[in-house]
């Protein structure tokens, strides 16, 4: 696997070539193994382990919270954890309803509900993590695990916050930006524009890192409008900048790894080939210019990342954004009454910090104990880690309506590809079959087979060309099989 620290942006062509390969991994992966799972039957003790790959790939150093039963006998519990079985058993810091903190690794345990609470981020020397939780009187406890918190800690709500366009010539606004957000413990994701001009701007990002409550994301290297000119430099290059340029500090990190987890997408304009680059360059989501989004995106399993998502509310005098602090502060609470999430964005270069709304927004949104404030790639981290587990705990239904519909198995492998790819199905009665491709809207590309054939398990390739014999472009691709008048669509993505 590729350790981004020893290459440089002059090798961009090798690395994309890594990035595609092991996107080819993680999509047969999918398929084949399970990427994380959860083991209590010991009742004693929780094991859960992440596959290598995905571990390699993501990185995985921020906690996930994950809910045991206790018994309700007993109080003064204390929770261990180690990551290799032979290790000792190491204690866990607790923490109380009553205390303020985030993003740490820490149990709390809730007496009257009878759930303990256990935030614990995986390790750079093991894919497993190892849990137990004890008596007063250092016993082992029998527990169940119950499932993973949708949000950190078990927290009624999320905030969440981004700054665009961090270069050379707004280096001092972003700096003030992020230390005031920090003085409020409110977390501020900021989108780098990695020409940043300045070389001295990488030490003032370094130092606003170091100093915590920061995180990086991408927002290219030149900010180009649609169509760029070196689509692969605007999205793969900027977070090699980012990996190459700087310290990134732990929730970014496993080992020598280190990772950018977000796209912000320059003046919100998108299309399919950047959303391929964006999963092919393993970001977990791309944040888009538009408001009024107070959920998390969903999971597009062709892809491997979330959907691209928009923003709650921009503070300052520019496009989206509203200096209303009644405006901004009602939304925040609708949001908060209904568990979502609020993610409030700036522009550091426009808001204006020597005025009051700010300033009262801020104050009003941040220190409460029952939000969970973190970075916006931190969230969509948690949340890759909390959907896998959704997943394999409908992992029968899933079989039953995704697998295996109405008689028939239909996957492909390698998805991404390039330039061929192997369709397998398996019909389970003698059926008339029409296999076909198509583009996205549409359009028929290619007939790939039209007969009767017999139950089984059959195979057929498509070469990447259209029915003139002429290669298609690339980009995301429809290939259906129809039979007995049933029609089952599924996605592919073909990248040359």
């Amino acid at each position: 696997m590729l350790n981004t620290k020893i290459f440089n942006s002059d090798n961009l062509k090798y690395c994309f070539f890594l990035f595609l390969y092991s996107t080819n991994n993680i999509a047969l992966g999918q398929s084949n193994y399970s990427v994380f799972n959860i083991d209590d039957n010991s009742r004693s003790q929780l094991i859960i382990t992440v596959a290598s790959q995905t571990h390699i790939d993501y990185g995985l150093s921020y906690p996930i919270t994950y809910e045991l039963t206790i018994p309700n006998e007993f109080n003064n519990l204390q929770s261990y954890y180690k990551f290799r079985s032979l290790d000792q058993w190491l204690p866990m810091v607790e923490k109380t309803g009553d205390d303020f903190f985030n993003g740490i690794d820490v149990v709390r345990f809730d007496y009257e509900e009878n759930i303990a609470y256990v935030s614990i981020s995986f390790s750079d020397i093991s894919d497993t993590i190892f849990i137990k939780i004890t008596d007063p009187y250092d016993d082992d406890i029998e527990t169940n695990f119950l499932g993973i918190s949708q949000y950190y800690d078990n927290r009624d709500a999320v905030v969440t916050s981004t700054a665009d366009d961090w270069a050379g010539w707004s280096n001092e606004k972003f700096i003030q930006s992020c230390q005031i957000f920090r003085s409020y413990n409110l977390w501020l994701s900021c989108a780098v524009v990695t020409d940043v001009g300045d070389p001295n701007t990488w030490d003032d990002i370094q130092e606003q890192l170091d100093s915590g409550y920061v995180e990086v994301i991408s927002h290219s290297r030149t900010h180009p409008y649609v169509p760029y000119d070196d689509p692969e430099g605007e999205v793969l290059g900027s977070k090699l900048d980012l990996i190459e340029n700087l310290d990134l500090p732990h929730h970014n990190t496993y080992g020598d790894y280190e990772y950018i987890y977000v796209w912000v997408a320059p003046y919100g304009e998108y299309n399919e080939s950047i959303d391929s680059l964006v999963s092919i360059g393993k970001y977990l989501v791309s944040r888009m210019y538009y408001d009024g989004i107070y959920t998390l995106a969903s999971w597009d399993p062709l892809l491997y990342k979330f959907n691209s998502v928009g923003v709650s509310r921009e503070v300052g005098p520019l496009w989206v954004g509203t200096t209303d602090t009644i405006d901004l502060n009602n939304t925040f609470d609708s949001v908060m009454m209904n568990g979502g999430v609020y993610h409030v964005m700036c522009h550091p270069n426009i808001i204006e910090w020597d005025e009051d709304y700010p300033w009262t927004h801020l104050d009003h949104i941040s220190n409460r104990k029952n939000i969970w404030y973190t970075g916006f790639g931190h969230l969509y981290l948690y949340h890759f880690i909390y959907s896998v587990n959704q997943n394999l705990t409908n992992k029968v239904e899933q079989e039953k309506d995704n697998i295996f519909i109405n008689n028939v198995q239909l996957d492909n492998y390698p998805n991404p590809f390039n330039p061929i790819t192997t369709i397998n199905y398996q019909l389970m009665n003698d059926s008339f079959v029409d296999i076909a491709i198509y583009d996205v809207r549409g359009k028929l590309i290619k007939n790939l087979l039209s007969k009767r054939q017999k139950s089984g398990s059959h195979l057929i390739q498509w070469n990447a060309e259209n029915n003139s014999g002429r290669q298609v472009s690339s980009g995301v691709y429809i290939y259906t099989i129809n039979y007995d008048a049933i029609s089952i669509a599924k996605k592919m993505m073909f990248i040359k």
